[in-house]
Order: C-alpha cells, then structure tokens, then sequence
C-alpha cells in the first residue's frame, strides 16, 4: 500500500523501528503507526511512494521534553500572589521551548516563533533576536547583525524598544556565533560596562557569569576563573580576587563539557558526566551540609514545623563557603550532560 496524502511522522528509530526508517500515522487508516522505509535521495524523483508496513513491536513517540521552574516566581517579584516554591511546568509557546534564560523578575524564553520575555500578566515578542542574556538592571539581546542593551525598565514596558543604552556590530559572516555572553574578541555583561575583552591566550567556547566572577571553558576543556573570589567561588583555593582569567588547577587533565555559575558559586561538568561544584554554600547551593540550613531546620523542629532529621556539620569557612570538590567514588558524584545556575 503506498503513503497516504495524509501522513503525520512521529520519530525515527526507536522501540520497534529499523534504523533508517520514518514511523508515520495514516490518517485514513486511524491513529495506527506505519514504517516507511527512507527513500535514497536519488530516487526522490520517482513518483512512486514507498511501501509501508506495521512495525515488528508497538512504537513509543518520543517523550515531550518540558522546563521544570521552581523557586521565586516572576509573579512574587511583581508583588503578586505566587503558584509557591514549586516545582511547576514553564508553559511552552508555539514550537515549544528550546531554550530558558532566566532573571530574577522576568524570563526570556526561545520558542519556535522566536524569541519572548515572560514576566507578570506581560509577554512580549523579541522578533529578529537570536539570544538574550537578561538582568535586573539591563537585557542584551544578540541578533545577525549585532548586540544591543536596553534598561529593565524599558524592556518590561509596552512601548518599543527604541534607542538601546549600548550596542555592539558583529563581523559578517557564516560561521554561527558562540552562545551569549560571548561576542567577538571578549564578552558582553547585561550592565556597565557592557563589553570586556578577552585576553588573547584565552580561547571560550563557553562563558558564564556570576555576580562578581566570571568562568570561561577553553577550548581543550580546560576552566578560567576570575573575578571576586571572596566566597570561594573562583576554585584556586583561596578567597583572593583575580583581576585576569586564571586556569584552575584543582580541574586541570579533566576535560569538561560544560560551566555554569551562580550568584556566588560556580559548577562544571566533566566530559564523562561528572559534576563538580564549588563556592558560597550558605543556602546548601552545593548540596553539601550548611550551617544556615541547620539553625533554620533546628528552629522549625522546636516550633514543629519542620522536616524530622538533622542537618550535618557546616563544610567550609565559617559553614558559607565550600572549596572545589572532586566528586571521585563519593556518595556525591552526580552525573549530568549540562546544567544551569540561577544569579541567587
């Protein structure tokens, strides 16, 4: 039987499903999936469709994938009534969600009709941006031609845009860019001073910032740090600031794939799935033990309003702060292809 007109295709490969082959739905037969083989590009032209079959086993669709938010929400930041701490599914837009840039007060969100900025009872189209890094003082968006700032203030208003406080031209061509921050010859911050060079020996492929510091993975996987450092968010083992990117050396000969930083502390992630975490640990961002969640957990036990169960001892400096752990054989070693931290 050849392919309907009516053809909807779900994946390729997969439970039941030869490598090569496209599982379709006939819409004249009901919502029963069908393989198709793949037709080699040099028999496209034949006006023949292809010979379908029922699969050997029942075929799963691809799971869906969603965005996950927990935490403060857009909504109490407006002072508004929020959904609570979470988690809860991040409502997807046309196409779907591809990728999440989040701020304090308000989320930018990459969907398949492009870019949108999410805020309370305000969503508003960013068209012909590629990439936007947002803050609570400023938004960069990034597009072919260019980068641009405009004021928090601006961007959450239902006015245009207009004029931006800071804009940067981009070099032509057809090399796709690095992801924002990074911009030709160094990086842009969603603040004053917009721009920083990079030095020379430094070649990013990945560059994330913090509050006060900054981390660059190289391009033989190898981490810079540099910045303030006075919560141990730099990894060199010290609370020292380093005013130029330094290598550290607690990671050097473990490749990584990918970085992250938040407010004060920082992560990476090893080309064999490792996580490794470092910096402020006030609030237990390392998923360590902290002094702070240990009084706050004693207090509600006496009022009864807590969890059953004791934190453990503080780890770090005065319980704030947690040098580079390497994870090795620890109950601690988590595996993960990427992650993102939230400025908090």
């Amino acid at each position: 039987m050849g392919l309907a007109a009516a053809t909807v295709c779900l994946n390729r490969g997969g439970a039941g499903v030869p490598p090569g082959d496209t599982v379709c739905t006939k819409a004249a037969l009901g919502p029963r999936p069908w393989l198709c083989p793949s037709v080699h590009p040099s028999a496209r032209r034949s006006r023949r469709p292809p010979r379908c079959r029922p699969p050997s086993r029942p075929v799963m669709a691809a799971p869906r994938r969603s965005w996950l938010v927990f935490g403060f929400s857009t909504e109490e930041a407006a002072g508004e009534p929020g959904p609570g701490p979470g988690p809860r599914r991040l409502e997807p837009g046309p196409g779907g969600l591809r990728r999440v840039w989040p701020a304090w007060s308000y989320v930018v969100v990459e969907t398949g009709a492009g870019l949108e900025l999410r805020s309370a009872g305000l969503r508003r189209r960013l068209r012909g941006w590629a990439e936007a890094l947002p803050s609570e003082t400023h938004l960069v968006l990034r597009g072919t031609a260019g980068a641009r700032a405009w004021p928090r203030a601006v961007a959450l208003g239902a006015a245009p845009l207009g004029p931006p406080a800071w804009s940067r031209a981009l070099p032509p061509g057809p090399r796709r860019p690095p992801p924002l921050p990074l911009l030709p010859g160094g990086f842009a911050r969603p603040q004053p001073p917009f721009f920083s060079p990079l030095p020379r020996g430094v070649r990013a492929r990945r560059l994330v910032l913090g509050h006060e510091h900054v981390l660059a993975l190289g391009a033989r996987g190898e981490v810079y740090a540099w910045g303030g450092g006075r919560h141990g968010q730099l990894g060199h083992g010290t609370l020292e600031s380093e005013l130029q990117p330094r290598l550290v050396e607690a990671l050097a000969g473990v490749a990584m794939r990918a970085v992250a930083a938040g407010g004060w502390h920082s992560a990476s992630v090893s080309e064999a799935g490792d996580l490794y975490m470092w910096g402020w640990n006030e609030s237990g961002q390392l998923a360590l033990p902290s002094k702070a969640l240990a009084e706050e957990r004693a207090q509600d036990e006496d009022t009864g309003a807590g969890v059953p169960g004791a934190a453990g001892p503080a780890t770090g400096a005065g319980g704030q702060r947690g040098q580079l752990r390497v994870p090795a054989h620890s109950h601690r070693h988590t595996r993960r292809r990427a992650l993102h931290l939230g400025l908090g």
